[in-house]
Parts: C-alpha cells; sequence; structure tokens
C-alpha cells in the first residue's frame, strides 16, 4: 500500500498545477455533490466572544467549545452561536494556559492541549479546573477517545531519535501506549511538515490518523494503541503541490488534509487551496470519505475553513478571519 502511495505521489509530483486542480474538480457518476448553506449565528457583543487565534474545537451534542491560543482561554459557544463563558486565562499556575492547541469534551470533562506550558489541563462543564497532568513533550492535539483513554499528538523536535507521534494515557497522566515514529532526514524543517498529522476520534474509542501532506493513507487505531486498518483515500481527493526552498534541493510539499473530522461513519476531509500561486491555504470543499477509502461525496462549503466539526447535518468552523461560522448541510 505504501508502495503505491508512493508511485502515486510520485506521478502527481510530475503533474502541472491546472491538471492537479482538474482531477479534483472531476466527480464520477457514483459521487455526491452536497452543499452547505449558513445559518446565521447569534450575535455576540462581548469583547470575550472575539476569537483571536482558534486552533482547536470541539461539540458535545449541546455546546461548542474553541481554544483561542491568543487570547489562552477556552471560549464556549451555545449551539446557535451565542456566547456564554471562558475557561481559563493566560499562565503557569493550576487552570492557567499558554498558547492552548487542542480541545476534547467526554463525560463532562474539558481536556486542553497546553502547549507552551506542557501539560493537559481539564475543566469541567462550567470551566472550573479539575486537575492535569504534564508532559515530557509539548502536546498539539487531545481527544478523550473513551471514559479512560486519553490520545495526545506532539510534534517531534528532531533532537531525539524515534520520536513518537501518539501518545496513550490514562486521565491521572499515566503512560499507555506511544507509536507512529517520526519521519527524520537532515533538514528539520522539511521533517516538520512531513510529520503534521491530523488525529480525529471514531467509533467506541478508535482513533484515525491523516498526514496533513505526502501520504494519503489513512490509519485506523484502537483506543488500546494497536493498528486496526489502513486504507488509502479515493485518488480523486488529489495532492496539490507546492515547491518550498528547504534546505538543499528545492523539495516539492505534496498538500493532502488542511483540516478533518470523522462522523457518521465517514471522514471529512477538507483539502487545501492554492493562495496566490505560492502557498497552500484552507479550502472550502470537503472530501466525504468512506471507511474503505472511496470518495462517497464532496460537500462545497460558503468559504473556507480553517478548522471544522461536523455534527449529524450540521458543520460548525472558524474562518479565514477567525470567525464562527455554523453550516447546514444540503445532500
Amino acid at each position: 500500500m505504501r508502495d503505491e502511495t508512493g508511485r502515486a505521489a510520485t506521478l502527481l509530483a510530475a503533474m502541472p498545477l491546472a491538471a492537479i486542480m482538474a482531477l479534483w474538480s472531476a466527480g464520477g457518476q457514483d459521487v455526491g455533490r452536497w452543499t452547505a448553506v449558513e445559518v446565521a449565528a447569534a450575535a455576540n457583543d462581548a469583547d470575550e466572544a472575539l476569537l483571536g487565534r482558534p486552533l482547536g474545537l470541539a461539540f458535545d451534542g449541546k455546546l461548542l467549545y474553541v481554544c483561542d491560543a491568543q487570547d489562552c482561554a477556552v471560549k464556549v459557544f451555545a449551539a446557535d452561536g451565542r456566547f456564554l463563558r471562558t475557561a481559563g486565562r493566560k499562565g503557569a499556575g493550576p487552570g492557567d494556559l499558554n498558547f492552548p492547541s487542542g480541545i476534547s469534551v467526554r463525560g463532562g470533562s474539558i481536556y486542553v492541549a497546553d502547549k507552551s506550558n506542557s501539560r493537559i489541563q481539564v475543566y469541567d462543564a462550567e470551566g472550573r479546573v479539575l486537575g492535569g497532568f504534564v508532559l515530557p513533550f509539548r502536546p498539539d492535539r487531545v481527544l478523550a477517545l473513551n471514559d479512560g483513554t486519553l490520545l495526545v499528538t506532539g510534534n517531534p523536535t528532531g533532537r531525539a531519535a524515534s520520536e513518537k507521534l501518539l501518545h496513550l494515557y490514562d486521565t491521572a497522566g499515566r503512560l499507555r501506549w506511544e507509536g507512529l515514529e517520526a519521519s527524520v532526514s537532515s533538514d528539520r524543517i522539511y521533517d516538520a511538515f512531513r510529520n503534521m498529522i491530523i488525529v480525529c476520534a471514531g467509533a467506541g474509542g478508535d482513533f484515525y490518523v491523516i498526514h496533513r501532506s505526502g501520504r494519503r493513507d489513512v490509519l485506523r487505531f484502537a483506543a488500546s494503541g494497536g493498528l486496526e486498518d489502513e486504507f488509502e483515500v479515493d485518488g480523486r481527493h488529489a495532492f496539490l503541490p507546492l515547491d518550498l526552498p528547504f534546505a538543499g534541493p528545492v523539495k516539492r510539499l505534496l498538500g493532502f488534509c488542511w483540516a478533518a473530522d470523522w462522523d457518521s461513519g465517514f471522514l471529512y476531509i477538507a483539502a487545501p487551496e492554492p493562495v496566490d500561486g505560492r502557498d497552500l491555504g484552507p479550502g472550502r470543499r470537503l472530501s466525504v470519505i468512506e471507511g474503505t477509502g472511496r470518495l462517497a461525496a464532496t460537500l462545497d462549503l460558503p468559504c473556507p475553513v480553517h478548522r471544522f466539526t461536523v455534527e449529524g447535518r450540521r458543520v460548525y468552523a472558524v474562518d479565514e478571519d477567525g470567525g464562527l461560522r455554523i453550516f447546514e448541510v444540503v445532500r
């Protein structure tokens, strides 16, 4: 499977951007074309409701939680977008946050990847501090997989051999498992891009791992850390190439996924889009992927989105300007 992925990457690297965009735009008769209409969000006048640098979203069926790295706070909204309250403030003490980058909610507890404090911070539904634990690395994302297991991802530093991207902890902070070794070469900046991953919570404690560039295979793990499945995403969700002047010769980065989520048996993968022909940025089209990797549908949003979470026929998202947007899916 990885050999096939490598051959596909090589072929796409040689293709002009226009040809790749045509491949991405082309759909088969068996692919649904979904659209989304915007739902007017409730107006919020409070300064606290403004999002400075929203990096993580979580929805528990009633409330939307956004971790804002700039304001060092978790901001809580009703399902209609109405601002309710915040949790946390900038600092290093109990309940404080410093560049929160990921968030997950389960069983009334809010788990936050408190990146610059190198820890997981835990609050209750009202924002009161429940505790947390220190990590030996800076966390990027956190997912509560079940009532006793947390998945924590980290960005490798390149300074140590055999660094792992995935770490499973219990809620008391005891390490249960770690895996998925980071890619290492002589160019740490290039490696940083290659090791960027998106993780999505699936059913029954399972979780999915998608590389943001270079690979089109999706890995599905059990809550114990065991690899359950691996499948390649339909070629109609195409790589988008970007030539970057990393150390040494120019290297072509093959962008694949900007953001992703899982809901009701489908993976929703947001493809990156070219920005001024020189960069890749957030896109407005989501690929709806079945568990076999087949493209079931495409979902076009009214605007590009940086982060999103799907709940039934609702998509909660953050746009390019950090605005909270709510969309209703039309199939």
